[in-house]
């Protein structure tokens, strides 16, 4: 691939300036210049059925503790145990495994992604059922928080560094699809679970989640392969020495567009947190039922069934952070406009809806916004380091959500349009925010590296940390939007 990128633009070097670079770059995607080469398909897609069905049963379960923490909350289930517990449990379950991403991508690195998603899948069934027979507070803060969470940490960190391996063209729709299952399993398991609590117990429905999550665990497993070992020969035949695999990487942590990544995604993380944990317990306070709020938050779910997929096919076209910004301006618009004054039950519905649509478009493109910031052979450790961020963001957001609400006693006291979850919202809506000035100040940086990039003829999957671009270049890049190198 590489010598025949080289041949088709040798012989007009001699006449190009800059902006003719441009052109062909953004018009012919094998302008970038990488020596890896990517299949974009073939065995690739049972890849991407297996990256859905991992998403399914470890971020879609993961969704469906809101329709737990809605249970907890009406029924005392554990004697002693306040809301901030039930909160809290709900932030370890979400990011305790992820704090120890760094060691997990090491774990990865030493055996294989195969080996540390099994250790995951008997963690995950294992915590499972002790939660379903946990009969103490501590129990369930062992079982259904920091056990659960290594399992997802175990299952998802190796499954994320699988599609960039199999896609480049197609890079963010694959992964977009592969994220979908998130929505699904978000819809099967706020429903589902919750009708089983309404007609048997939380033990049952425990349970039931444990049997269809390993089962489809399992299955995934059976269709995860890795590309590691053609990376790494593609890197020695273009006479270019393997990066050492390190837990934390110096030339990565010195890269400012790794700190505006680490910006990004805990903004995101502590208003996405938010939004899916809050929404169920929200709408029982304006006076409905519990099974009320967990359609409203199923339908979250269902936005982000059909919004991963579409995200990821927008980012295709107009570049991964570019879509985010937009989507995340969405989703700060909304939250401010349509979440503060929400007093009824229809409102809910559509305003849980359009947020589904957008606000998880994080994981569509967390791995392609990586590849372009650190390459494809550093993507592991970076995406290794950055889960310790996202966990920060995931562990102290549910509790942050549960305190800001107004409580239940007060809620009469309010001016008119406002509900008890006005400061909850504007929260979440100022956090999309951040993330959305994060991703403005990367996409600038990343348009002034290009533009040397091109220049220098080298491919962003093989790494371009070592390029440098002035203050000046960079402020250029952040109001640059036609005549881009490529696509952003």
């Amino acid at each position: 691939m590489s010598e025949s990128m080289s041949s088709e633009s040798s012989p007009e070097k001699p006449n190009q300036d800059p902006e003719q670079l441009t052109t062909i770059a953004g018009n012919n995607p094998k302008a970038d210049n990488n020596v890896v080469d990517v299949p974009d398909g073939g065995f690739g897609w049972f890849v991407v059925a297996a990256y859905f069905l991992y998403n399914f049963s470890q971020w879609g379960a993961n969704a469906g503790y809101a329709v737990y923490l809605a249970e907890y909350l009406s029924t005392n289930e554990f004697s002693n145990a306040s809301a901030l517990d039930y909160a809290a449990i709900g932030g370890l379950a979400f990011g305790t495994g992820l704090f120890f991403g760094p060691l997990i991508a090491w774990l990865v690195h030493r055996t294989n992604a195969q080996v540390v998603i099994a250790v995951g899948l008997v963690l995950q069934c294992a915590s499972l059922l002790l939660a379903a027979f946990s009969k103490r507070l501590w129990e369930l803060y062992m079982t259904q928080g920091v056990m659960i969470s290594f399992g997802l940490a175990f299952i998802c960190i190796p499954s994320m560094t699988l599609l960039p391996q199999w896609f480049r063209r197609r890079r963010n729709v694959a992964i977009g699809i592969g994220a979908a299952g998130s929505g699904m399993g978000g819809v099967v398991f706020n429903l589902g679970m919750q009708k089983i609590m309404q007609e048997r117990s939380v033990k049952y429905a425990l349970i039931t989640q444990c049997v269809i999550c390993t089962f489809l665990n399992v299955v995934a497993l059976a269709m995860t392969r890795t590309r590691v070992k053609e990376i790494r020969n593609a890197q020695i035949a273009a006479n270019r020495t393997p990066t050492p695999y390190r837990i934390f990487d110096l030339q990565v942590l010195q890269s400012v567009g790794y700190w505006l990544f680490v910006m990004y995604v805990l903004c995101t993380m502590l208003g996405y947190v938010v939004l899916l944990y809050s929404l169920s317990a929200f709408t029982v306070s304006l006076g409905y039922s519990r099974y009320q709020g967990g359609i409203v938050s199923s339908m979250v779910s269902v936005g982000a069934f059909f919004g991963r997929p579409a995200m990821g096919l927008i980012a295709d076209a107009f570049g991964p952070v570019t879509t985010s910004i937009v989507a995340h301006l969405i989703v700060t618009v909304f939250s401010l406009a349509m979440w503060i004054p929400c007093q009824n039950f229809a409102t809910a519905l559509v305003f849980g809806l359009i947020v589904g649509l957008f606000m998880g478009t994080i994981w569509s493109v967390m791995a392609p916004i990586a590849t372009r910031v650190v390459g494809l052979h550093k993507l592991s450790v970076c995406l290794g380091m950055i889960w310790i961020y996202l966990s920060a963001g995931s562990l102290t957001a549910p509790i942050i959500g549960l305190e800001l609400r107004v409580p239940s006693d007060k809620i009469a006291d309010l001016p008119a349009g406002l509900n008890g979850y006005y400061k909850t919202a504007i929260f979440a809506g100022m956090m999309y925010f951040g993330s959305v000035i994060a991703l403005w100040l990367l996409r600038g940086l990343l348009a002034a590296r290009d533009q040397v990039a091109v220049a220098a003829e080298t491919g962003f999957d093989d790494g371009e940390l070592h390029l440098k671009v002035s203050t000046g270049e960079w402020a250029r890049g952040l109001f640059k939007v036609r005549g881009l190198p490529r696509r952003i």
